[in-house]
Order: C-alpha cells, then sequence, then structure tokens
C-alpha cells in the first residue's frame, strides 16, 4: 500500500503550484482589469448620453437664428459655425414650446403663432387663437431679416422694434410692445414664434451647467446670479463641443474617469445631431 508521493511527485506539484501563482494571479487581475474598464465604460457611456440627450431636447425648441457660441461668460458673439471650437458656451433663445401646446388647461393654446395683418396696427398686432392671460417675452417673426450680434440683445438690452427678436406683452388676443415703443416701420410677417427665457449651455472647469430663466432682449445675461437659474448637467466632463451645417447642430460630450490606472483619464464620448 502506497503511503506517500515520491520525490519527482513532490517536484512536480512544486513546478506546478509555482506555475499558477505566476501566471494564475496575472490571469485573475487581467479578469478584473477587464472588468473595471467594461464597469467603467458603460457608466461613462450612460452619462454622456444622458447629457447629450438633455441638451437636444433642449435645442430642438431653439430660435434656429438665434443660436450663437462664446469662449468666456458674456464674450464675443460667435456664430454657430465659424466658431474656432475652442467656446465652452453654447447659447440660443428657446420657443416657449408648453406655452404654444396649451398649458392653461383649455383647448387653444396659449399663443396660436399666427398673426392677421388685417386686423393689426401699429400700436397692437393681433393674433387670434391666442388665450394668454398676460405673458411678456419676446416675439420673433419668422422668416425676418437676422444679425446676430444686436438683433437678440446678446450685446445689451434692446430699446425699439427694429431688431429680429421684439420684446412684447401678450394679453388675450392683443400683442404689444414692453418697451415703449410701437411696431411702425417694422417689418411684421404673419407667423411668430413667442420666447419667454434663453438658454446656456456652459463647461465651467469640469462640471456642465445649464442656465435659464433670464432675457438678453431686457438686459440680462447669464454672468449675473440672481438674474438667471442654473442647474448642473453633469460632473467631470472633459469637452463639450459644438459646430453646425447650416441649420442642423452637432454637440459632443466627453466625460471622464480619472480612477482608471494605467490609462491615464478614461473618457468616453457622445454625439447628437440636432435638427
Amino acid at each position: 500500500m502506497r503511503k506517500g508521493f515520491t520525490l519527482l511527485e513532490l517536484v512536480f506539484v512544486i513546478v506546478i503550484f509555482g506555475i499558477l501563482s505566476k501566471f494564475g494571479a496575472d490571469i485573475l487581475y487581467k479578469i478584473y482589469e477587464n472588468y473595471v474598464y467594461s464597469n467603467t465604460f458603460n457608466r461613462l457611456e450612460n452619462q454622456s448620453e444622458a447629457a447629450v440627450k438633455q441638451i437636444a431636447n433642449r435645442l430642438q425648441y431653439r430660435i434656429k437664428d438665434s443660436t450663437i457660441a462664446r469662449d468666456a461668460l458674456n464674450g464675443s458673439v460667435e456664430p454657430i459655425g465659424s466658431n474656432t471650437g475652442n467656446e465652452i458656451i453654447l447659447e440660443w433663445i428657446g420657443v416657449d414650446i408648453d406655452g404654444w401646446r396649451g398649458t392653461t388647461g383649455n383647448t387653444n393654446p396659449d399663443w396660436s403663432g399666427f398673426i392677421d395683418l388685417q386686423a393689426s396696427s401699429i400700436g397692437s398686432l393681433n393674433t387670434p387663437g391666442t388665450q394668454l392671460p398676460t405673458g411678456s417675452g419676446a416675439l420673433f417673426f419668422i422668416g425676418s431679416d437676422v444679425d446676430l450680434s444686436s438683433n437678440f440683445g446678446w450685446t445689451g438690452a434692446i430699446s425699439d422694434q427694429t431688431a429680429a427678436i421684439h420684446p412684447v406683452t401678450i394679453s388675450g388676443t392683443s400683442i404689444t410692445s414692453s418697451n415703449g415703443d410701437d411696431f411702425n416701420g417694422t417689418d411684421v410677417y404673419e407667423y411668430y414664434q413667442f420666447s419667454k427665457t434663453a438658454y446656456a449651455v456652459h463647461l465651467d472647469g469640469t462640471d456642465l451647467k445649464f442656465y435659464y430663466e433670464y432675457q438678453p432682449w431686457d438686459g440680462d445675461n447669464i454672468d449675473t446670479p440672481g438674474v438667471r437659474s442654473e442647474a448642473l448637467i453633469m460632473e467631470n466632463v472633459s469637452s463639450f463641443k459644438f459646430t453646425s451645417i447650416g441649420d442642423i447642430l452637432v454637440i459632443q460630450v466627453c466625460v471622464t474617469d480619472a480612477n482608471v490606472t494605467g490609462v491615464g483619464d478614461y473618457s468616453v464620448c457622445k454625439e447628437k445631431v440636432v435638427f
């Protein structure tokens, strides 16, 4: 009856354990490393996808001609498409889409988007189908000429009705100027869009921020706390890029994770096209 191992068998066992201790640890480390990379990639991919979706959902209801780029808070106004790619702020005036759909609980919208030119005058425009009790904001005539540098209030308050954006008050079916001017000499078109606020997305360090509830046509801007509101879209953002092809916008958000060792900052980027 055999009671033990021979010397040769012990040598084989020692060799096998040596091989396992050398390569087994490497295999286990690689498995763990792949798990970390995969988990990090999926998390960053979901975060970057969520960020671009939030921005795109707002941008689809923009006044397209109003969209600008800035390289600093209230820096120079640069039309989208001619920007250098180093800008960190995307800013635009948004259409009051909730009011157009109707937020009062009635069957008609808050504002209809139509002007009855026959029933309008230089002091008051008639907008049939509108039932906004009293709403101040700005009106943009679809088809009007646009000059980004001065026509939307990006460089200061608008004091008359000669710009592309028109500070107004809507009450019932009546649209009147809210800056003391009237519509004398103004090109009035049948179709309009109504806005209550501008919006901006700003890469502040590694925080991607969203600004709203400010009116540039009244002299408001995103650099004055207390005037605008802000919300955090995403942390650990390494890059926010945007450009345009005609009226089509392309936005890109890159989210990073510095906790993955051996590869530096580990980041994932997502792009979205906004029509």
